[in-house]
């Protein structure tokens, strides 16, 4: 089965200066010139990638119709699709999910087509004057006099620089596999939004071969072996922060040993670094123009800067190589810290102990001089 094309529109020799461009097409859209051609399918990496971007728009147009929410962005991941929606105070839960399913099903049975359409800025932020999130897109990346594009399916016209599957009908399987919340751009302070993940295949098979798969992985999520063998388990009143069993200390301080002992045959000293340090340090680092959003931050009185717990050890480190008068001969140094770190992830992103706000980090720096790199690359692995 093809679903779209990889189109060479560049020279036929490659070298870093003229390198071929490549560009994905859609199947049904027009050549514009000479050109390589090869045909993609589900197999392929990028055809796997449009397939489930085309997907995601099969679940924008059900989330529309289901709810009359603003849609805001859906890309294709690794292993499926989402897509972001504001629906006001309104939630999706599971529960909701089989009527979302029949509403995808209804989509891809009636093999509606995907239809290209390019609009310039202003006819752009015409079309999707209703949508706030789709026109802020707009109007901040489509420069002035500059044209983009959308694709129709069905009744869903969805802001988009495709390419698409020539239809729905394609997507013989979609399941839907979890919701969370996120926020509009990533922003703490920017809307509230919902986010509905799925998958889909072109054959039947390969979504039951997938929910086979994904039976055994939940057999083996560390989760519920933490909580099946009282190693840990987490509470609503400490949220993204483990707590851990007298069984999962064991295994957890075995772990710092084995690190340990390795600090000692590599040359690393341990040290310890304080949690929590001004506004000023991390404005020095750069931490506090890109990562504010994602750390606690703890109001001073008065006029004082605020501090903020660390989510890295890295300024801490460059800190105490700071407070020691050294010789070039001194070099390398090499700190090894397992400081507590914490870092203020979104509430809908925590999963188990891969995604959390309380952790202890195997960290280290090098300070050495540029002829020692070689040698402490080496050493190093």
């Amino acid at each position: 089965m093809l679903i779209l094309a990889l189109v060479n529109t560049g020279p036929e020799e490659e070298n870093k200066e003229n390198a071929p461009k490549f560009e994905l097409y859609d199947l049904e859209r027009p050549l514009e010139g000479d050109c390589q051609l090869e045909l993609l399918d589900f197999e392929d990496p990028l055809g796997k990638m449009v397939f489930w971007h085309s997907s995601a728009h099969v679940l924008g147009e059900a989330l529309e119709i289901d709810y009359g929410c603003h849609l805001c962005i859906g890309p294709p991941l690794g292993s499926g699709f989402y897509y972001d929606a504001y629906i006001g105070n309104e939630r999706i839960t599971p529960s909701d999910f089989e009527k979302l399913e029949k509403g995808t099903h209804a989509i891809t049975s009636e093999n509606q087509k995907f239809e290209r359409i390019v609009l310039s800025k202003e006819e752009a932020l015409k079309m999707f004057a209703s949508n706030p999130f789709k026109a802020q897109l707009i109007q901040h990346k489509v420069p002035e006099g500059g044209s983009t594009t959308a694709y129709r399916c069905g009744k869903l016209i969805d802001l988009c620089t495709g390419p698409h599957i020539p239809a729905t009908g394609l997507i013989k399987a979609l399941k839907l596999t979890k919701v969370s919340s996120a926020y509009w751009l990533g922003k703490s302070d920017n809307d509230d939004l919902q986010r509905v993940y799925g998958v889909s295949f072109p054959k039947a098979k390969l979504m039951e071969e997938y929910i086979k798969i994904q039976e055994e992985l939940a057999k083996r999520d560390h989760r519920n072996i933490g909580t099946q063998y009282e190693l840990f388990r987490f509470s609503n009143l400490s949220p993204g922060s483990a707590f851990f069993f007298p069984h999962g200390a064991l295994i957890y301080n075995k772990l710092i040993d084995l690190m340990k002992n390795q600090y000692k045959i590599r040359g690393y000293s341990e040290v310890l670094s304080p949690n929590m340090y001004s506004s000023d340090l991390w404005r020095i680092s750069g931490h506090w123009e890109m990562y504010k959003d994602s750390m606690f931050v703890i109001p001073q009185e008065g006029d004082e800067p605020p501090f903020g717990l660390k989510p890295m050890n890295c300024p801490g480190h460059c800190l105490m190589f700071d407070m020691q008068l050294r010789s070039y001969r001194d070099l390398p140094v090499r700190y090894a810290d397992f400081g507590v770190l914490h870092r203020n992830e979104v509430t809908g992103a925590l999963t188990g102990l891969t995604r959390v706000r309380r952790f202890q980090q195997d960290d280290s720096h090098i300070f050495c001089r540029l002829d020692q790199l070689k040698v402490l690359f080496n050493i190093i692995i």
